[in-house]
């Protein structure tokens, strides 16, 4: 890097599960496509959903699976852009900026050390943005029973209060005032899809290392972080079609029964007579599926599920999945 180039941006993108992550990626991705950016997508579980929610674009989405980016994958992380570093460089070409997308169980702070600790990382990068996206409907819940939506909001730059026409205005007040309280430093934007306007996203820089060690002032140093044991990922796949009644009959199911247990469900759909995919995603009672594009030729119409939540029963999942294919002839609970 000479004196004349800047460092690369990187914009880390955090939230608990449900807040709205992807879609706030997809609202980047729409307006940088002339630039040559990397979008790291990193998913709680041993599959690679999340990605196939982005928008296709020329720009390069990479997954890392099966972990946590603050764990274990961490140097996968570094690994990762130290490839693109030396790709773009045999190409002629310059990476413009990063964006992050966490598990939504990410304590975003190991991130955030990544860029400041590394000295490849630190010479070639700089953090431009902490934004915490925030499921306005459901926080209040996330924050009482999770230490991770705790951390998440108070490493946040920006904290994106999305889904704001779920809410009451009572309520609104109420959740700003408590964002305040959480960190007061941060912007807060009251948004509904996670329509944020661009320029309040990119290029503004507003991380800031002292706020961070008031927050933390151990926070150059290692740690160790850790799950809830009691919140898992179950994937479910298969390339038969899917019926559409016992699908909405088993969905009706999940959703009234089992909801306040799935934090996040999410996945892509072979449905028997539909020509294209179909997307289903949900958080906790909130559900919704929409059909996308049509399956491209050659493309495997394969059934792609992902459930995370807290103890959730897997033979259950796996017998209801059954019955939309055709396996079984009912489905019935076995606990939570």
């Amino acid at each position: 890097m000479t004196d004349e180039q800047k460092k690369i941006p990187v914009s880390i993108i955090t939230g608990f599960l449900g807040s709205g992550k992807t879609t706030l990626v997809n609202r980047i991705l729409r307006d940088v496509r002339s630039s040559n950016t990397a979008v790291i997508i990193n998913e709680f579980g041993a599959t690679g959903i999340d990605g196939k929610f982005v928008e296709e674009t020329k720009e390069e989405i990479i997954e890392i699976n099966n972990g946590c980016i603050c764990c274990n994958v961490r140097g996968d992380l570094i690994r990762i852009l130290k490839d693109l570093l030396v790709r773009a460089h045999k190409e002629g070409t310059q990476l413009q900026r990063v964006v992050i997308e966490t598990t939504g169980l990410a304590n975003p702070a190991p991130v955030i050390q990544t860029f400041l600790m590394d000295d490849v990382m630190r010479y070639w990068f700089e953090i431009d943005c902490v934004s915490t996206v925030v499921d306005s409907l459901h926080i209040d819940g996330q924050l009482s029973e999770h230490e991770i939506a705790r951390e998440q909001i108070a490493f946040a730059d920006q904290i994106i209060l999305n889904k704001q026409d779920l809410i009451s205005q009572d309520k609104r007040n109420a959740l700003i005032v408590r964002m305040q309280q959480m960190n007061p430093e941060a912007e807060i934007f009251n948004v509904q899809d996670s329509e944020v306007p661009l320029d309040k996203l990119l290029h503004v820089y507003s991380f800031s290392l002292d706020h961070t060690l008031r927050i933390r002032p151990d926070f150059l140093e290692q740690h160790h972080h850790h799950h809830h044991d009691d919140i898992q990922a179950i994937v479910l796949r298969d390339d038969r079609p899917l019926d559409a009644k016992r699908l909405d009959m088993w969905f009706s199911y999940l959703v009234q029964v089992k909801g306040e247990s799935l934090f996040r469900y999410k996945g892509i759909l072979h449905v028997a007579g539909e020509k294209r995919r179909v997307l289903f995603q949900g958080v906790h009672m909130l559900f919704a599926s929409t059909i996308d594009r049509e399956w491209k030729q050659g493309e495997m119409k394969q059934n792609e599920l992902v459930f995370i939540g807290k103890d959730l029963n897997e033979e259950e999942l796996r017998t209801g999945f059954a019955f939309c294919l055709g396996e079984v002839d009912k489905f019935q609970s076995k606990g939570a």
